[in-house]
């Protein structure tokens, strides 16, 4: 069975104004062997605004995986008898993904969902540290394109969640290749980024060609190398991480009480704070797997020579907030360019 984290006591879904107006309570999906009519229980109060069994058992009708995702030919399925629009099933599925959330300081869980150009939805949800500063914080929005990219896409059009993005969510989309056309979708109606950002200050204004979820290669290697998969795969989310402004290379491989090895690289911001870091891209498909972030039993972080700024603390506070008996397990990294400058020109 789909089951995601046990919920906290007191927590509270996430809703902006008109969502009983503007989100279908009724859903009818397309099983793999049954047609499922689901009605959604909207009452007031803590998780109950959703009915958690019967909305990730029909998930698990139409063959989802337990990995916060739907994939494309599931999509079509759910939308082939035309009575749901794809807006309608984004914004549906932003209470299931909100479901995911680890909110132990605000007690407020809050849902994004994210349409790759491949045509799969992509969860987001919040994730907060318990004892850390709150630009720690990992929002829904970003969630829902680190766990696209964490899959594979190489690109984003659209975005649905349970209320509108805050400031810090709209400059962190603008790194997206869409930029301001891509499309929002809300409870009160559709949108566009550049309609909620005007007058954006983008990748364009430092410089910037390349995109967050375009393809990157760092063409790092370790300092000392390593035959552990753990650490290679740290390297490869470190050689793909999205650092254009800092060029501070660096990922992180988290491993859950399952074994599984989950790994994720920085995704930084132009406006810089959005920035996502390389320990909170590894936790979100950690969490979406279904693993509790307390029982993490390794993290490693492998990073270029700081050039003026390091993951090295965050990683390591964030690591002590969720699980303070794991050690942190540094390699540094040098990239190739770093190496050439080393050796120096050819005589």
């Amino acid at each position: 069975m789909i089951r995601p984290p046990g919920p906290i006591d007191g927590l509270r879904t996430a809703r902006s104004p008109g969502w009983d107006r503007g989100v279908r309570n009724d859903m009818r999906i397309h099983g793999e062997d049954r047609d499922i009519e689901l009605v959604l229980d909207d009452t007031e109060g803590g998780p109950g605004d959703l009915d958690r069994s019967q909305a990730l058992d029909i998930l698990e009708a139409v063959g989802a995986r337990s990995d916060g995702r739907l994939e494309p030919e599931l999509v079509q399925r759910v939308l082939r008898d035309g009575r749901s629009t794809m807006p309608e099933l984004m914004l549906w599925l932003t209470r299931v993904a909100s479901l995911y959330a680890y909110a132990p300081i605000s007690g407020f869980m809050v849902g994004a969902v994210s349409l790759g150009d491949s045509g799969a939805l992509y969860w987001g949800c919040n994730l907060e540290f318990p004892g850390e500063a709150l630009s720690l914080c990992t929002h829904a929005e970003q969630s829902a394109i680190v766990n696209a990219k964490h899959h594979g896409e190489t690109g984003v059009r659209g975005l649905a969640m349970s209320a509108a993005p805050c400031g810090h969510c709209r400059q962190f989309l603008y790194e997206l290749r869409a930029g301001p056309a891509l499309h929002i979708s809300l409870a009160t109606g559709p949108t566009t980024l550049g309609a909620l950002l005007p007058e954006a200050f983008g990748p364009g204004e430092l410089g910037n060609a390349s995109r967050l979820l375009d393809g990157q290669d760092h063409r790092l290697s370790l300092d000392q190398p390593s035959e552990d998969p753990v650490v290679a795969a740290a390297l490869a989310a470190a050689n793909a991480c999205y650092a254009p402004y800092t060029r501070d290379y660096a990922g992180v491989t988290v491993v859950g009480a399952s074994g599984r090895t989950y790994a994720g690289g920085t995704a930084e911001s132009v406006a810089y704070n959005p920035t996502v870091s390389p320990m909170e891209a590894a936790l979100v498909p950690c969490n979406f797997a279904g693993e509790r972030l307390a029982d993490l039993t390794r993290a490693v972080l492998v990073e270029s020579r700081p050039s003026g700024s390091s993951q090295l603390s965050a990683t390591s506070a964030v690591l002590a907030s969720l699980a303070p008996g794991v050690a942190l397990e540094v390699h540094p990294a040098t990239s190739a360019e770093e190496a050439g400058a080393a050796v120096g020109p050819s005589s």
